[in-house]
């Protein structure tokens, strides 16, 4: 769970515990004030009958009301009784006070006010008083019982301006390449999220560090390994004129097609690292990977003649992206180079644009596909599926799958559906023109 979602269901909880208590206390405390309220009603009234002389025994409610006050006077203590409903008769009181009765099946609250011989009683029904009291309460509870969620929602709008730098924060990382290790601006950052930013940018500085290293180790390796190649080669050159027999120049053969072997290797090898470790300058500009890919086809199409294979294109479309000319080369290379490696002579590899939904390159073959588990660990380094004859070091699809992943190029195989074969798709990222990130290696 997200740290914004633990943070809105713990305040939340919080909030709705002390809600829920503020209800309660405001519930029986105005309850309690309501009835305390009614009692000095009923005292006032009291107070206004006893000094209202001209109360009659005509004079009484016509309304039947259950919270209608019912007044009794007696004038003395041998005087009739004066109500204001003479068909409920609650005993007279011999003191000043409140007090509890129950007349004609009703539990009525009594106020009884004694001055001289005149004595005044004034009662209303408790079942209507707690009707009264009930309302009022239930009047101020609620408010805070709406209020509750209003606050959750407040407080969530809160907590996602809170935590709106840490999106940003994300959505910069999330955008980066892996090469970039520019460090995190802490502008508009708040103090509590400050040392965490702080430390990525020193994490991102000792990484920068480190990649300055993987740089010149591959850099000195790249020397290191290419020179004494590169003198086996003219060694064998130098030897050739020397050479006097068949058997002598077949090893000569063999030498120098292991030392191109070893070269190839190697270049290969260099390649990946750099892909890898996101060293290495590129120049990345608007494209077209239709017309890269006819410019790859132009350059392979006299091996696949040597072959006896008939390469061929279709445009259909414009594909354009942003990115490195020479390491998407590269990429369509591979690619293309695979499918005539394993297409057996006859057969054929056609690369074509396509445009279903998102624009790309797809290169079908007609060799033998690959068992369904192995679509995947073919873009594995230095793993080759069968035929084990074939020329290859493993590591052309590992290539051309990390320079795809560094331009948002999604690269898959699968076996054809008609027929043996697999096919390749290059699919771009939907927006042509996005900024692909820098710092993947040259090809």
């Amino acid at each position: 769970m997200s740290l914004r979602w633990s943070s809105l269901i713990a305040i939340a909880a919080v909030l709705l515990v002390v809600g829920i208590g503020a209800a309660l206390a405001s519930y029986f405390a105005v309850r309690r004030e309501a009835h305390r309220f009614l009692d000095k009603q009923l005292q006032q009234v009291a107070v206004y009958a006893l000094d209202a002389r001209s109360l009659r025994p005509a004079v009484r409610s016509t309304r039947n009301r259950e919270d209608d006050l019912l007044v009794q006077v007696w004038d003395g203590a041998d005087a009739p009784m004066r109500s204001t409903n003479p068909a409920i008769a609650i005993p007279r009181s011999s003191g000043t006070g409140f007090s509890n009765e129950t007349v004609a099946r009703h539990d009525w609250r009594v106020y009884t006010l004694v001055e001289g011989e005149r004595t005044v009683q004034i009662a209303q029904q408790i079942e209507a008083r707690t009707e009264l009291a009930e309302h009022a309460a239930l009047g101020a509870v609620l408010p805070i019982i709406i209020l509750i969620p209003v606050a959750w929602l407040f407080l969530g709008l809160v907590i996602y301006l809170v935590m709106k730098p840490l999106g940003r924060i994300a959505v910069t990382l999330s955008a980066r390449s892996a090469a970039d290790t520019t460090p995190i601006p802490v502008a508009g950052v708040p103090s509590e999220v400050l040392p965490l930013v702080t430390a990525m940018n020193h994490l991102l500085s000792r990484l920068q560090q480190t990649l300055e290293r993987q740089r010149r180790f591959i850099s000195d390796a790249a020397h290191e390994l290419r020179t004494p190649l590169t003198a086996l080669s003219l060694q064998i050159g130098n030897l050739r004129p020397l050479a006097r027999g068949a058997a002598l120049n077949a090893r000569l053969d063999d030498l120098e097609a292991g030392a191109r072997r070893a070269t190839h290797l190697t270049n290969q090898m260099l390649q990946l690292a750099r892909l890898e470790s996101g060293t290495g300058e590129l120049t990345h500009k608007p494209l077209d990977l239709g017309a890269l890919a006819e410019a790859c086809i132009a350059h392979l199409e006299p091996i696949a003649k040597a072959r006896g294979l008939h390469l061929s294109m279709r445009r259909n479309s414009e594909v354009p992206l942003a990115g490195d000319a020479r390491q998407l080369q590269t990429l369509l290379t591979n690619l293309i180079d695979n499918a005539l490696h394993y297409t057996p002579p006859g057969g054929e590899v056609t690369v074509e644009t396509v445009d279903d939904g998102r624009r790309g390159i797809r290169i079908t073959d007609t060799g033998p596909g690959l068992e369904p588990e192995l679509l995947e660990r073919v873009f594995e380094r230095f793993f080759r599926a069968a035929p084990q004859h074939v020329e290859g070091t493993g590591l052309g699809l590992a290539i051309a799958r990390s320079i795809a992943q560094g331009h948002g190029i999604a690269l898959t195989l699968a076996n054809r559906a008609d027929r043996s074969g697999l096919v390749a798709e290059l699919l771009v990222s939907a927006r042509p023109d996005r900024d692909i990130a820098g710092g993947q290696a040259e090809a």
